[in-house]
């Protein structure tokens, strides 16, 4: 947007622009209206908030200190601080009427409305601050400054409009497409003649009804999660998600969060997702690989889901995130109760299964030391996941075996690095079943039409564009956790990814993932392929060279150490992959990432185990261990042939492990003894 004359020509056009919504939006124009308060302000504060929100300010003063402070910033960039800056701007005027903050909030509008510049991130938030400040300083603001505002609103409103409308289970979706016409509908409701503003206002409903909330509540299921993992979830998806149901909430007086188990669980996702040495979130499929809670991201809404599910693990997790930026202070006045107590996540169980996306999150214990783990297999549903069903990864003090690669954005990375390494099996601790004959042409979305490295991994997928189409196919339902179950002494799951892989080569792969605390874990796999002739790989993903002994390999990154010993296949064929030039190497060429992208982090190096022999079925037995190397001693691991179940008697930990896998099912069996006595024996399932 360049100047006022350019808002106002469009909005001569609106009987146009209309046209375009109706053939283009998704909502029914003569859906009714939602109930909508007639008095400002009605978005995230109500007038009854004020006397609240004064006793906010006493109860954190340095806190209001710092959002004044942020709320006087001049006019910079007509962009994403610019918004920022304009919230705490009409904030601090609505709860102080000081005109200073009024004069602040009207410069740094002015210069979003004349000089902003569309962009598909940017714009969403300049919109947002817009609404706030429209609706916030309504009594205060001159009746051309309502005008200029509200011609802004709808103009990005209009811009985001035209852009492609994302996957339900993506989060650009909620930037683009809910947040925007939620705000501009709620805010401009009753007060301007334009029909524009009812009709995005009906788009917002419906999208947050019908597509928002049953999409978000299909990814988090009973327990919470989001597909695209926790750096994604935050930015883009829950941020916008919690702030637009309580705009919904002030406005409508409809509350949805108590329907929605994304939002009321995040907390909990977020908690478990945390790696004990590091404090940053375990990294699955196109997320940073480094990403950690932030006061601009999880700090923004922490609070808000505090508040309304009167939730201490969500206050404990705010108060851990630290807050550098002023302007993103605000939340705290509006949202964080002094009189919630925080409540640490010590008491809570040390697994969970996120049902919804196929992921359990595991740790020996809530201190720093701690191993801990993850398991996943579950639905394809958007773009950003990886082909990784039935993957793992397991730490301790440091990164061992980890879920390798960074999420490059370089135009190199996209075509090259992300379609043929990055999202494909053979970067993840998974299982690869080499078809020569199969054709790849992209990576772990069918929507990528270049690549085309036969990794012998799971097959592309045509990730789900509307929430509906679950109800009409099981396309989507690739992965599934067939077996869980945990205790202070294990967690057991069980993965079945067979539908993962093409049937033309696939019949089977189960893989049972045992966690025996502190540090212990079996992992057994049955695949069956439909030719002896496709060779199978089981992999381990580490950030240096691992060394290789017998069946034995060791990983080690500065204080962590992983040991594991192959049992089975057992005469197995061990190959490390890796190490300069070979970082991501695929059918016989390195498919690297943009290069100043890459961290030492993302790892370097692999392991590839085998059978010596060719079979249809072949069965793999791995044990690991962290924080030692009792595995690796003679006698310490033994196989077990029971029938037609395989197993191991395992000696470490000061105790003695006997499990046993069936031939087939997925019911194993766990006897654990200690100084002569049984002190577990029972049936997983």
């Amino acid at each position: 947007m360049s100047d006022h004359a350019v808002c106002t020509y469009l909005a001569l056009i609106s009987a146009c622009l209309i046209g375009l919504l109706v053939s283009g939006g998704c909502a029914d124009e003569t859906a009714a209206l939602p109930s909508i308060r007639g008095e400002h302000p009605r978005l995230l504060i109500t007038s009854d908030d004020l006397p609240r929100l004064r006793r906010q300010v006493s109860a954190y003063p340095e806190v209001w200190k710092r959002v004044q402070d942020a709320a006087l910033r001049p006019p910079r960039d007509a962009g994403y601080s610019d918004a920022r800056a304009l919230t705490n701007a009409a904030l601090v005027y609505l709860v102080s009427g000081e005109d200073r903050y009024l004069a602040s909030a009207v410069s740094l509008a002015e210069n979003l409305c004349r000089h902003h510049r569309l962009q598909w991130d940017a714009s969403p938030e300049a919109l947002f601050a817009l609404a706030l400040t429209y609706d916030w300083c309504y009594s205060a603001l001159t009746e051309s400054q309502r005008q200029e505002i509200q011609e802004a609103i709808l103009h990005l409103s209009d811009y985001l409009h035209g852009l492609w409308r994302h996957s339900d289970f993506n989060n650009h979706f909620v930037l683009e497409k809910v947040w925007p016409f939620v705000y501009a509908g709620l805010a401009l409701h009753g007060e301007v003649v334009d029909p524009r503003v009812d009709q995005y206002l009906r788009m917002g409903s419906d999208y947050l009804h019908s597509n928002l909330l049953p999409a978000a509540n299909a990814m988090a299921g009973a327990t919470g999660g989001q597909a695209e993992g926790y750096a994604y979830d935050s930015w883009g998806y829950m941020r916008p998600m919690a702030l637009t149901f309580e705009a919904w909430r002030t406005a409508t007086g409809e509350d949805l969060f108590q329907s929605c188990t994304a939002t009321r669980y995040d907390a909990l996702w977020n908690i478990y997702g945390a790696r004990p040495f590091d404090r940053r979130l375990e990294h699955f499929d196109d997320a940073e690989l480094r990403h950690a809670w932030s006061g601009s991201d999880e700090g923004s809404f922490i609070y808000l889901l505090a508040r309304r599910y009167r939730d201490g693990r969500s206050q404990w997790m705010g108060d851990q995130i630290e807050r550098p930026y002023d302007s993103c202070l605000w939340p705290i006045i509006l949202w964080r109760d002094p009189e919630l107590a925080p409540q640490s996540p010590e008491d809570l169980p040390t697994a969970r299964l996120f049902d919804g996306l196929g992921w359990v999150l595991m740790r020996s214990s809530w201190e720093a030391d701690a191993t801990f783990a993850s398991f996943q297999c579950g639905p394809f549903l958007t773009g950003h996941q990886h082909l990784d069903n039935n993957a793992f990864t397991i730490h301790k003090r440091s990164l061992l075996a980890i879920d390798s690669g960074v999420n490059a954005y370089g135009e190199e990375a996209k075509t090259d690095y992300r379609t043929n390494y990055y999202s494909r099996t053979i970067a993840h601790n998974s299982i690869l079943v080499f078809d020569p004959d199969e054709a790849f042409l992209g990576g772990a979305w069918a929507g990528e039409k270049s690549g085309g490295a036969n990794d012998g991994g799971q097959m592309r997928m045509e990730g789900i564009e509307r929430v509906g189409e679950l109800k009409a196919s099981d396309r989507w339902e690739v992965g599934k956790i067939v077996a869980y179950q945990t205790d202070p002494l294990f967690t057991y799951t069980v993965g079945d990814a067979t539908r993962s892989y093409t049937s033309a080569k696939l019949r089977l792969f189960r893989r049972h993932f045992l966690f025996l605390r502190p540090n212990l874990f079996v992992v057994f796999d049955r695949v069956e392929a439909t030719s002896p002739s496709f060779p199978k790989s089981w992999l381990l993903h580490c950030v240096d060279e691992p060394a290789v002994e017998g069946s034995v390999i060791t990983i080690t990154n500065g204080p962590g150490h992983l040991t594991s010993r192959t049992v089975l296949p057992e005469h197995p064929v061990i190959t490390k992959v890796g190490g300069p030039g070979k970082e991501c190497w695929v059918e016989g060429r390195n498919w690297p990432a943009v290069e100043e992208e890459w961290t030492r982090d993302a790892g370097a190096w692999r392991v590839e185990v085998s059978p010596a022999a060719p079979a249809a079925t072949d069965l793999f037995l791995h044990v690991l261990e962290t924080d030692g190397s009792e595995i690796a001693e003679p006698g310490a691991v033994t196989l077990l042939r029971e029938g037609g179940n395989v197993g191991v008697e395992i000696h470490a930990q000061g105790r003695q492990y006997r499990v046993t896998f069936p031939a087939d099912g997925i019911v194993a069996h766990l006897q654990i003894s200690e100084d002569g006595r049984t002190v577990l024996d029972r049936d997983l399932q």
